[in-house]
């Protein structure tokens, strides 16, 4: 029974490590870049800058803050040190938004990088009073752009997202409370975003 509880903790860890946040924010702009950029430039634009500005930076400062002790762990189970990496992920986004609005990438490019620094403001809101799972958020915002995109098939990441939650939970670093608000808070916030913002660039 201990063997099997040691190898199902570590299946979670493992899930949880590979699955951050980021990941989801590089597959978003390498499905959109191929998708609905027309030209081989402007698919590497917005490719590129989901992996710059989604995913190595946020990994790289990330790690540099838990290397000088200003994230007690890879969870960041305390609250008050998620504000300082949701602030970078900001101002991350709304640069990756105004490289690919400038570029002449698709609406829907420049719709989803302000709808990241939405989600992550009013994370930081949030986080002020209650800790709520960014990993439920980050792999269901993509379901929410998936359902903007496809409608119902969209829907079939939320496998992946629930694949996601039960690792949080088995970590013990969320309650169910807490990876059900961010599994509602990603999907929703980020579908109404880009219902809003997507027209506006046209």
């Amino acid at each position: 029974m201990r063997n099997e509880k040691s190898f199902t903790w570590k299946t979670a860890r493992v899930i949880s490590d590979i699955f951050v946040p980021p990941t989801f924010v590089l597959f978003a702009f390498i499905l959109i870049g191929i998708k609905f950029e027309n030209s081989l430039t402007l698919k590497w634009v917005v490719i590129l800058s989901g992996f710059v500005f989604g995913f190595l930076l946020p990994i790289v400062i990330f790690l540099f803050m838990r290397k000088h002790n200003l994230v007690a762990n890879r969870d960041a189970t305390i609250k008050e040190e998620r504000t300082l990496p949701y602030i970078v992920g900001i101002l991350l986004s709304l640069f990756a938004a105004g490289i690919c609005y400038y570029a002449g990438a698709s609406n829907i490019s420049v719709a989803l990088w302000l709808a990241y620094s939405g989600n992550t403001f009013l994370l930081i809101l949030i986080n002020k009073f209650w800790k709520i799972s960014a990993h439920a958020i980050g792999s269901a915002s993509p379901a929410g752009l998936l359902f903007y995109i496809y409608g119902n098939p969209g829907l079939w990441l939320f496998v992946l997202v629930f694949i996601i939650a039960w690792s949080r939970l088995k970590l013990r670093v969320h309650t169910p409370l807490q990876v059900t608000a961010g599994i509602v808070y990603g999907f929703a916030l980020t579908y109404l975003q880009l219902v809003y913002y997507v027209p506006l660039f046209h």
